[in-house]
């Protein structure tokens, strides 16, 4: 009994220390790797009919798992360099452990494969929003004044700096050399930008 409330209060104070999102991208991690393990089960469920007369068909079912799964979480289905580390043990390292072995990179392939044709190399990936595009070019496009409209209680003042401060009885500080077209000039020194007149 003292060592099960210990252990609460030891995962307690991790839990505790850990950051919020730190913990949320393990539960994250957690719910991606179990619905890839399930979904790679499933998919061995479906077909497994075709492998009916294999020589190592526990070994291919393991292989076919691993490519499934691999590309679940966005791999290529590219076989990796080595086995699992699982096939590293002296009882593999003979003839019939390299057939083995052989047997799992050979269902690796065939589950890469099917689980490009069951349409799942992109599950992974998040959907981005249709106007993705459009709002990485208006991010680029020079700023509209019309953007402007809600700061004002009504429209947007129309013409160049010097009318717009005529207008509202402002005093605008003396001006350097004359800027680019479309851009207002800056003012000289360290003078302090007039306040707009905010009404009510």
């Amino acid at each position: 009994m003292i060592r099960k409330s210990a252990g609460a209060w030891l995962s307690l104070l991790l839990l505790s220390a850990t950051g919020c999102s730190a913990l949320q991208d393990t539960v994250i991690d957690c719910e991606t790797s179990i619905r890839n393990h399930v979904l790679a089960q499933k998919a061995w469920g479906e077909w497994s009919w075709c492998y009916d007369e294999l020589d190592y068909p526990y070994h291919f079912a393991k292989g076919f798992k691993a490519g499934y799964r691999d590309i679940l979480e966005g791999g290529k289905g590219c076989q990796p360099s080595l086995p699992p580390k699982c096939y590293w043990k002296p009882y593999y390292q003979s003839p019939e452990g390299r057939a083995q072995i052989a047997a799992w990179f050979d269902g690796y392939s065939h589950g890469a494969l099917a689980a490009e044709q069951d349409g799942m190399g992109n599950l992974g990936q998040l959907p981005i929003s249709p106007t993705a595009r459009a709002n990485m070019i208006a991010k680029k496009a020079p700023v509209n004044p019309a953007c402007f409209n809600g700061m004002y209680h009504g429209e947007v003042p129309e013409g160049t700096p010097e009318e717009m401060a005529e207008e509202m009885e402002l005093e605008l500080p003396g001006q350097v050399e004359a800027a680019p077209e479309g851009i207002p000039p800056m003012p000289e020194g360290d003078v302090k930008k007039p306040a707009v007149p905010y009404e009510k």
